[in-house]
């Protein structure tokens, strides 16, 4: 009874919702008929529904932003998110506000998992909850260890070219602050916000051994650390600024050079590994469609639960070992 209660309210939510929409709609269109017939305002002060609804949510997280920072738990745990704060929104945005988006998504995901299983006659339980919940939760982590991946090949890639630049600007005369800030101005992508970070940190004071430092840190690439280190002796003992860096585009050339033959060479070694790889899952999904109810058993008997983890474990396993046989490092 309760359920069928809580269905009734649901639908009737879902059918107002689809009522405004559809006069929201027509009243659009009655706009453009009109239109054509009136001289629209120089000054157009009129918002979209999504700005609007933007609007509300930015004004919601900013709210709640503002009442999580009286938690030192909360606030130490936003420090995180920093590194993921551009170089033109630092006054804009707050760390904050990926904590308090993260609470969001994830009470989102506990009303999905609410609503689809009202949708089934039934309440959730305290698993799906849960698992819906740390789920929501730990989205964002996921987008942004994916982000990190693909800004961390990015800057690697632009790397040289961000080196040769320096160099060269060394060459004609130019300062430390004048070649980081050309690499700004001529670079896209990644780095460019990196070297603004940087250029912002030795104006601040910071030598730039420290400042390479720091963005060895938020990177985490091997190629940083590489410069960060050679600075860092240079520092110490003295020298050339110019010879470090001729010797450090001569290692990052060499190395990228190094990394093309090696692709070139295994090449073929990986296309036949990564078939390998997907060969069974081919075969699971051919014999799915041939015969649905072949690979049944695996999941309604026990010993077909334990014969499935099994197998699991060694494809796993197995994909990890291809992997690690496969992968090359360039120190």
């Amino acid at each position: 009874m309760n359920v069928f209660i809580v269905q009734t309210a649901i639908m009737i939510i879902l059918a107002l919702i689809i009522f405004y929409l559809i006069i929201y709609s027509k009243s659009l269109k009655i706009e453009r008929r009109i239109s054509k017939y009136s001289i629209d305002s120089i000054k157009n002060t009129q918002i979209s529904l999504f700005d609007l609804l933007y609007n509300y949510y930015y004004k919601l997280i900013n709210m709640m932003s503002n009442k999580l920072k009286k938690i030192p738990f909360l606030l130490n745990y936003s420090l995180r998110y920093n590194k993921y704060i551009s170089y033109d929104k630092e006054n804009e945005v707050s760390t904050m506000n990926f904590v308090s988006n993260k609470i969001v998504i994830s009470l989102l995901f506990v009303f999905i998992i609410f609503f689809a299983r009202i949708i089934e006659g039934r309440f959730p339980g305290l698993l799906d909850v849960l698992v819906s919940a740390l789920l929501g939760f730990f989205l964002i982590d996921i987008y942004f260890k994916i982000y990190d991946y693909i800004k961390k090949k990015q800057i690697e890639q632009d790397l040289l070219n961000a080196i040769i630049i320096m160099n060269n600007a060394f060459r004609s005369g130019r300062s430390t602050m004048q070649a980081i800030e050309i690499v700004a101005h001529e670079l896209k992508g990644p780095i460019r916000q990196e070297f603004k970070k940087m250029h912002l940190e030795i104006s601040y004071g910071l030598s730039l051994d420290v400042v390479f430092e720091r963005f060895s840190k938020r990177v985490e690439s091997e190629e940083v650390s590489y410069i960060t280190s050679s600075l860092s002796i240079l520092n110490k003992t003295g020298g050339n600024i110019i010879n470090v860096f001729s010797s450090v585009e001569k290692m990052l050339f060499n190395k990228r050079k190094l990394k093309q033959e090696m692709k070139s060479l295994t090449s073929s070694a990986n296309m036949i590994s990564k078939i390998l790889l997907i060969m069974p899952l081919v075969f699971v999904g051919i014999i799915s469609i041939l015969n649905s109810s072949y690979f049944m058993p695996l999941f309604n008997t026990s010993l077909g639960n334990v014969l499935l983890f099994i197998i699991i474990i060694l494809y796993l396993l197995y994909a990890f070992i291809v992997n690690k046989i496969m992968k090359v490092r360039f120190n």
